[in-house]
């Protein structure tokens, strides 16, 4: 802009002619403000009078021009960054985890072990009757045990056999009657997991069967293991077990593997 109005100047000034140089080379006060005052009045004039000849020439000047460039230079510029910050979150694979995150280890019918506001966060989708989560049971009650100040929050899913579901609302009713952590590794250690055997689990824990079944019926957890089963289809995940720690989905499977993870967030 200021080269802008330097241009206009030059221009009116060369237009004006020897009236200018009048005024340059004068000495007295007087004649000064005089010379100033007509100066004045035959710019404010002639602006009026050339406008359109004005307008052009200073917008077909190599000035104005380069001002012009170095605007548009800057918004492509600017334009270039905004476009390239949205393609890399766009391309960013855990996008989806970091959207629902807050969903997932606030849940408020998935079973957890830990503070609730707890700085760091586990969260695992699992099935009882897959066998790679049976081989993890143990890796996540033994990082329960050495991590008394982190979140671990279990979503039960119901794909892999015709009695997973059955675990998975018996799993949800144990964890209101607090011995969620208990029946969880107890029904991962079956051999062979079905109704019988799960109930055995409960009686092992000292839990009343009947009442489980009954608490099993209710809304809260029937429709408590849609809503998880629900969200493991909005984030995609077709396999477990899946295990996600404050958000970042983590595929290492020992417990020095899991624990230097979890360690990198405290």
């Amino acid at each position: 802009m200021k080269i802008f109005f330097k241009y206009l100047m030059v221009l009116i000034v060369a237009a004006l002619g020897a009236t200018a140089v009048l005024y340059a080379d004068a000495h007295c006060p007087q004649r000064k403000a005089q010379q100033k005052q007509m100066i004045d009045q035959a710019i404010e004039n002639y602006v009026q009078q050339n406008k359109e000849n004005i307008a052009k020439l200073v917008l077909d000047s190599e000035a104005f021009k380069t001002a012009q460039q170095q605007k548009i230079e800057t918004l492509d510029a600017q334009n270039g960054e905004q476009q390239e910050s949205a393609a890399v979150e766009e391309n960013n694979p855990n996008k989806i985890y970091l959207d629902h995150w807050d969903e997932m280890k606030n849940s408020s019918i998935a079973p957890f072990a830990g503070p609730k506001d707890a700085k760091v966060t586990v969260v695992e989708f699992f099935d009882f009757a897959c066998g790679h989560c049976k081989a993890l049971a143990p890796v996540m009650a033994q990082l329960i045990k050495k991590n008394p100040d982190v979140k671990f929050v279990f979503n039960p899913l119901f794909f892999m056999s015709e009695h997973s579901p059955y675990a998975a609302k018996a799993s949800l009713a144990a964890f209101q009657k607090g011995k969620f952590v208990e029946v969880f590794e107890g029904i991962m250690t079956l051999p062979e997991m079905n109704e019988e055997t799960i109930n055995q689990i409960l009686a092992d824990e000292e839990l009343s069967v009947d009442e489980i079944k009954q608490m099993m019926e209710q809304k809260e957890i029937r429709r408590g293991i849609q809503d998880i089963d629900a969200l493991s289809q909005v984030l995609g995940i077709n396999g477990v077990p899946m295990v996600l720690i404050n958000g970042e989905p983590f595929y290492g499977r020992s417990f020095d593997e899991l624990q230097n993870k979890i360690n990198s967030y405290k």
